[in-house]
């Protein structure tokens, strides 16, 4: 199909290769294309190299939301892209895609960017909000194909864009349907385990959680709140601390495989208020756990409400406590067919090899068109 080609991919981090991605470049060194990772040094980098790719690092403040001091990184991928010369740039993760997008235009290098949740600019001040409309314009109007993981996404970025561009609707990242398995439901005996599983953040439902385990705990003592991740804002560590000494929640840290953590639970509440495509929901509706999300896009698309899990008004925690409850009270066999849905949607709707097929026909829409 294709020559010996170099093919760069570019991201925030490490893990979202490993976790996200290693299928597509798997497949990319398989059919015989020279694939570098560009991506600041991470654990899982030796992984990649040991199968054959490169690997270019540079340091990126991956948290940090002010793009004026961000800016910086366009020179960093316009170096990196001249230097080593790529046939074609797969961009993730938002931070990443707006600035190789720009490098990659002012090298005309053909790219695919999948952007992967999608920033705020009303969240931002006027000066800042209007910047990153620029920005955006700049760093996706002359890609090659956008992938987009959501219909909002799309909507806006279409609109922005003027409706001039390629793009392609994708299932998210996909779920490897090996790795994450199904596995029989928790036994009916042992208490109801809900699981947080993301960054103890606002705009990740962390709030909603907390208020929820706590009204739920009071009426039901056969319960247990599981959270999984890190501080991304230190306000959260006290009040998690003071819930954990009255044995309201759990808090688990950052766990490097959360397959057992998912096998264990009974549930995933996933209250963020905005996604590209939920990885979280995913993975537990792959492994036949019920996922209880805000109705928001990239977490609705996921979940059919009342067949495989619920969804519940965005940033609503009362309407959360309500749904936990109808749940809680749902029949065990119910609860196991509900399980059992969800893992038939992931087959048949959000495998990954079907986003893996959708980057290898665009990527040979690409060469086929030099």
């Amino acid at each position: 199909m294709i020559g010996k080609k170099k093919v760069f991919l570019v991201a925030c981090k490490d893990y979202n290769f490993y976790n996200f991605r290693s299928e597509l470049i798997l497949e990319l060194l398989k059919i015989g294309f020279d694939v570098t990772i560009v991506c600041p040094p991470g654990d899982k980098i030796q992984f990649f190299i040991e199968r054959g790719c490169h690997f270019i690092g540079h340091m990126m403040d991956r948290r940090g939301t002010n793009p004026f001091k961000d800016l910086s990184l366009i020179k960093t991928y316009y170096k990196i892209f001249k230097t080593g010369k790529p046939d074609i740039v797969l961009s993730y993760t938002t931070k990443s895609v707006l600035y190789s997008g720009i490098a990659c235009r002012l090298l005309q290098i053909p790219y695919i960017v999948n952007n992967a949740g999608l920033l705020e600019p009303s969240n931002y001040n006027p000066i800042v909000g209007i910047c990153l409309k620029i920005l955006y314009k700049l760093g996706f109007r002359d890609a090659s194909c956008m992938m987009y993981q959501n219909s909002r996404e799309r909507d806006v970025l279409n609109e922005l864009l003027k409706n001039k561009i390629n793009y392609r609707d994708i299932p998210g990242s996909g779920v490897n349907l090996n790795s994450f398995a199904y596995v029989d439901y928790p036994d009916e005996t042992i208490p109801i385990i809900f699981n947080y599983v993301g960054r103890l953040v606002r705009i990740k439902g962390i709030d909603e959680f907390l208020t929820c385990a706590e009204a739920i705990k009071a009426k039901y003592a056969n319960t247990r709140f599981v959270i999984y991740g890190e501080y991304d804002e230190e306000f959260y560590r006290q009040r998690v601390d003071d819930l954990q000494k009255k044995g309201i929640v759990e808090y688990a840290g950052s766990v490097m495989d959360m397959k057992p953590c998912i096998a264990g639970a009974h549930a995933v509440i996933h209250a963020s208020y905005y996604e590209g495509m939920t990885n979280v929901v995913l993975e537990h509706s792959a492994m036949g756990r019920v996922c209880i999300g805000s109705d928001i896009p990239g977490v609705r698309e996921a979940i059919n409400n009342g067949k495989t899990g619920f969804l519940f008004p965005v940033k609503d925690k009362q309407a959360l406590i309500k749904v936990v409850e109808r749940f809680i009270n749902l029949p065990y066999s119910e609860k196991v067919i509900m399980g059992k849905a969800a893992r038939k949607k992931m087959e048949r709707e959000f495998d990954r090899n079907i986003v893996t097929n959708i980057y290898l026909e665009e990527i040979d829409k690409i060469f086929s068109n030099k």
